[in-house]
């Protein structure tokens, strides 16, 4: 397979037709076809794939045009998933429960929230589960303590946009993505907030963060909410939130831009670009032969 694989970027067979099963995909490509024979140019975008194919052209085409499985879970992801998921769970609580005129939820409520988010993850069979769970701890204390120092109007979680972007007269994409907090500053005007998990986190991060750009372009283009008059990155667990206030012409700028990736993306050859970032966490570099041997061990 790896042998086919290497090959993918000069693959000519009959693009649009149906797709196979994994197993009668592996049979195709051993017979020395590729993947991308059954694939069609792409239509959809989200960060998480603009991110992936500046990373590496072919696993952006392995992972989301070809469709191929994973070869290992991530525990890291669900951990950020768990925490996620709490998170949510304790904003939209409190939203509730203010509107029957009850209590907030307290810390309590927080582990609660956490606890069952975790029994249903990946993480209670993983061999490092006692270390994932001490981790967390610490993360649920800073998130509390950092909604208990200020009285924000949560508006909403988990907010799906949905951004089309037109490319010639005749031809669009859609961009597409998550936000994970909406809030309602005093201004009237919203705040989008992105949690991140991990030891990380920079003050000037926001103003740099292309997820966020898009985050924020979605919210006013696709949510009818208006240019927010703030984006946020939450690091919860380094206790740091980055800020930026996005303008009219940087949401313009951005939008130009997506069109341009768009469409970069559409026209490529899938080529990859094998280096210790791309390789070292690519679920396919078994199956490539580009792959640095130095992420291969």
């Amino acid at each position: 397979m790896a042998n086919a694989l290497a090959g993918l970027a000069d693959a000519t067979g009959p693009r649009g037709a149906a797709a196979p099963g994994p197993a009668a995909m592996a049979e195709h490509v051993l017979a020395g076809g590729s993947p991308l024979d059954f694939t069609e140019r792409p239509d959809w975008f989200s960060y998480s794939t603009l991110d992936t194919f500046a990373r590496c052209p072919r696993q952006y085409a392995m992972r989301y045009l070809c469709r191929l499985p994973a070869e290992q879970p991530r525990p890291a992801a669900d951990f950020g998933s768990a925490a996620h998921w709490a998170f949510q769970a304790f904003t939209r609580e409190r939203r509730d429960r203010v509107a029957r005129g009850e209590p907030a939820p307290d810390r309590a409520d927080l582990g609660r929230f956490f606890e069952a988010a975790w029994k249903s993850s990946s993480l209670v069979a993983d061999p490092y589960s006692e270390s994932w769970l001490a981790r967390a701890e610490p993360m649920l204390d800073a998130f509390w303590a950092a909604e208990s120092a200020v009285s924000a109007e949560t508006m909403d979680e988990e907010v799906r946009f949905r951004l089309t972007l037109e490319l010639e007269p005749e031809s669009s994409v859609a961009v597409s993505g998550y936000i994970d907090r909406i809030d309602r500053l005093p201004s009237g005007a919203v705040e989008l907030i992105d949690y991140k998990t991990g030891r990380g986190g920079s003050p000037e991060a926001a103003g740099s963060s292309l997820q966020l750009s898009i985050y924020a372009l979605g919210c006013r283009d696709a949510l009818g909410l208006g240019r927010p008059g703030r984006v946020t990155l939450d690091f919860v667990e380094a206790g740091v939130r980055s800020s930026a206030e996005p303008t009219e012409e940087e949401l313009d700028s951005v939008r130009e831009g997506l069109a341009a990736r768009a469409a970069e993306i559409r026209g490529s050859d899938y080529s990859p670009t094998p280096g210790d970032r791309a390789c070292g966490w690519c679920d396919y570099r078994a199956m490539c032969l580009a792959a640095v041997p130095e992420a291969t061990t």
